[in-house]
């Protein structure tokens, strides 16, 4: 039995007075049940669901599943099944059976692959997408869809499903059918509860029972052939505007008056039946009795009991191995969105090419350098040549960086906070989401490197500042572009803030003309580019190409080792933030 008592929530109002969602909401739900919460918009329906899920923490009241408090002890991720509004939080590019498939590798430990299977083929049927299960999500109609969402909810068999506004947006015929759906999945386990909070008023009949809310207050708890008596009127569609007549607190006072004695007619509660209605409240309403026989008895509840208690919860994966499925689905998403890769290609290929247009006129005199010596005429167009090529060598694999880390958390927020609810941990995700980016940063920083010294005849410094400050840079910018994404709101302004850093890092970095040294020392800590590129111009110290540099640009020069320090404190500052956006509720 899921009872929920005197639960209140209040949100703070920002420069107003506090908004209160909830006040005192009451009412229970045994297993194999399927219950409806309905109301207007702004009723309290998904605060509840969320707080309901652990996912927000009422101000006031109690939850109790069984024994437990739930408060205090929210379900355990495999025991709790989350269906969120919205359309947004399936993978696309993988099909219908892999979505499950990924699903229950991420939330079940210690399952072989045929019980994996096994798993994924039984829900499919249960939600009836057998005979689609090898199309792409991409590629599914919108009821298809709700049945998927559904299914990933139940690959671990939880006991408790919530749904939020499931059937919004389907035609008629179609939310019957998903609402007997919902029934057929609250008997699919015997323990198991289905809460779905809609607005619509359609199919009622399909629900066990309906609470009706509104303004955070319950106002009925009951079967919905109920609910026209209750509230004395013909329909179910005019319950809305019969809400709207009277004050809330009104409502809620009324309901409160009658809640024993229709629980006592439900069979939901104690108390004694008796004649029921709101009628007393405005006189003139219709008065009748209801009485309902409550489904089975103490032997099949006792059976019920039984068999949930043989059910054993589903362990979780551990950190690693949720990160390492993450990585193998995202390099599997990769190869499966031309798109995508086409990007990554082309910059593998344009950033050398691009350095390589800008370095080619300068070849000459490149080559004149090594030969001729330190002439005034050929050295200082030779070291600026240096200096330009490998600040343009930098911003680039910052640029590439930006378009790796900008958008990886930020666009895959609704997948992640749905597999967050499921048991996903936060530390799995930034892990896989590193492995995947950092190879492609690597690779695209060492093949550039590579090329330009190819072409060059070889760039002066030292072969690992060369090799490991771009790669470095592009990291620690990389997990800075993460750490934005995670606490953005939409990729495209995790795009923007991300681009305006980089911007601020060009002007900045001191290689254009640089700032007082002690202006330097405060402004350039905060700015990546400067340490991959100074570092790898230090490295040229014992050259030619040094004293033209540093007369030139009036700033200071980090070490190779320094600049490698100070990128791997980017690197980690900007993998605090991602944890931090990840952890953090939206």
């Amino acid at each position: 039995m899921l009872e929920i008592n005197n639960l209140s929530h209040v949100v703070p109002g920002k420069g107003k007075e506090p908004l209160r969602v909830l006040e005192q909401v009451s009412f229970m739900a045994p297993g194999g049940h399927v219950l409806a919460v309905i109301g207007p918009s702004g009723s309290g329906k998904t605060t509840l669901l969320r707080i309901l899920a652990g996912l927000t923490e009422p101000e006031a009241g109690t939850i109790t599943y069984g024994k437990r408090d739930l408060i205090k002890q929210p379900l355990y991720a495999n025991q709790l099944g989350w269906v969120p509004a919205g359309d947004d939080n399936l993978i696309e590019h993988l099909t219908v059976r892999e979505n499950l498939i990924s699903a229950a590798m991420l939330r079940g430990a210690g399952r072989t692959r045929d019980e994996v299977l096994s798993r994924v083929s039984h829900v499919l049927v249960t939600v009836g997408l057998e005979n689609i299960a090898t199309e792409r999500t991409s590629a599914l109609a919108l009821p298809q869809r709700r049945r998927l969402k559904l299914g990933l909810a139940l690959v671990a068999d939880p006991v408790v499903v919530l749904c939020d506004d499931f059937t919004v947006g389907l035609d008629v015929r179609s939310e019957r059918e998903f609402e007997a759906l919902l029934k057929m999945v609250s008997t699919d386990r015997p323990d198991r509860i289905v809460i779905h909070a809609t607005d619509s008023l359609a199919n009622l009949g399909a629900y066990d029972t309906v609470v009706v809310m509104h303004e955070g207050y319950v106002t009925f708890h009951g079967p919905a052939r109920a609910v026209p008596h209750y509230f004395t009127v013909p329909t179910y569609d005019e319950v809305y505007a019969r809400l709207a007549k009277r004050p809330a607190q009104r409502w809620g006072d009324s309901w409160m008056k009658h809640r024993d004695a229709y629980y006592a007619a439900f069979k939901l509660g104690g108390g004694t039946a008796e004649k029921l209605s709101a009628a007393e409240e405005d006189p003139g309403d219709e008065d009748r009795t209801i009485i309902m026989k409550q489904k089975g008895g103490a032997d099949e509840e006792a059976n019920k009991v039984v068999e949930a208690e043989a059910r054993p919860i589903i362990p979780l994966p551990g950190v690693f191995s949720q990160a390492q499925h993450l990585v193998k689905r995202r390099w599997s998403l990769l190869r499966r969105t031309p798109r995508e890769w086409i990007v990554h290609a082309s910059l593998l290929v344009g950033g050398p090419g691009v350095t390589a247009l800008l370095l080619l006129p300068n070849l000459k005199t490149l080559k004149e350098m090594r030969s001729a010596g330190a002439a005034a005429d050929v050295l200082w167009p030779a070291s600026y040549t240096v200096s330009m090529v490998v600040l343009i060598q930098i911003l680039l694999v910052m640029f590439m960086a930006l378009r790796l880390g900008a958008r990886e958390i930020a666009a895959w927020r609704a997948v992640y906070e749905r597999e967050r609810i499921g048991g996903v941990r936060p530390a799995a995700w930034l892990i896989g989401t590193l492995l995947f980016m950092l190879p492609i940063i690597l690779v695209q920083s060492v093949s550039m490197e590579m090329f330009l010294d190819i072409i060059s005849g070889g760039l002066p410094g030292t072969g690992p500042a060369k090799l490991l400050l771009p790669a470095l840079s592009g990291a620690a910018f990389a997990s800075i572009c993460l750490g934005i994404s995670a606490n953005s709101g939409s990729k495209e302004r995790a795009h923007s803030l991300s681009l305006t850093v980089l911007c601020a890092n060009v002007l900045l970095c001191g290689a254009l003309l640089g700032f007082p040294k002690i202006l330097g020392q405060v402004v350039h800590p905060f700015i990546t580019a400067h340490y991959g590129w100074s570092g790898i111009i230090d490295s040229m110290e014992k050259t030619a190409y040094f004293a033209p540099i540093d007369k030139l640009v009036k700033t200071w020069f980090a070490t190779p080792d320094l600049a490698m320090i100070m990128l791997a404190v980017h690197f980690f500052v900007g993998l605090l933030m991602a944890f931090v956006g990840l952890r953090r509720r939206v």
